[in-house]
């Protein structure tokens, strides 16, 4: 068995072509035995993009993730070495697991960048403000709280804040809120109030 698909393999790659059907459901028998056949893999990846059948994504991260160096892998599917001799202006789509090959070649401009915030550190630019500076918009913040976020915790939060009229709104909230409680929460409203005659 071995034997038959080596010379099958061998066969296959002497005479490549990636438009031809019989090739590729011989490549697609041989991963059926042998999954992690990476170069079989490439190969019948090639025969899928080119006759542009839909298991090519679905085949493709599989590939990607069996390949000693994706950017050798990409090469191969997008025949970048001919393209590149034949023009530089053709933009390229990569898929996800390219991604991460294009930007670990982009390590010259990270260390112009690093370099770029070192400089910077090193310097210590400072933003000057004038004194008779007045801002032309003047930022109002409402700290109203809605009715559906009063808690019990928030009112005794209040109390101990000793904000007794907002702690005194919130057990007023809380007691139409919770009706069957109203009669503990009317004790709090009258324990605060004692707490805000004797300041």
């Amino acid at each position: 068995m071995v034997k038959k698909t080596e010379n099958t393999f061998s066969k296959i790659i002497n005479n490549f072509d990636s438009l031809d059907s019989n090739a590729s459901a011989d490549l697609k028998r041989i991963l059926n035995n042998y999954p992690y056949f990476q170069c079989a893999s490439a190969y019948y990846l090639k025969t899928l993009k080119a006759q542009q059948k839909d298991s090519y994504n679905y085949l493709l991260p599989k590939t990607a993730l069996i390949t000693f160096d994706r950017s050798k892998l990409r090469e191969w599917l997008f025949d970048i070495n001919k393209s590149k001799s034949k023009s530089n202006t053709k933009k390229e789509k990569y898929s996800f697991l390219d991604w991460f090959d294009v930007i670990s070649n982009d390590n010259q401009s990270v260390d112009e960048k690093f370099n770029l915030i070192d400089k910077f550190i090193k310097n210590l630019p400072k933003i000057e403000i004038k004194e008779e500076y007045n801002s032309k918009s003047k930022i109002e913040i409402e700290s109203k709280i809605g009715d559906e976020l009063i808690t019990e915790t928030l009112a005794k939060v209040y109390i101990k804040q000793e904000k007794f009229e907002k702690a005194i709104k919130a057990y007023e909230i809380l007691s139409l809120k919770y009706p069957k409680k109203s009669s503990f929460f009317a004790n709090q409203i009258n324990f605060i109030k004692k707490l805000k005659n004797k300041d």
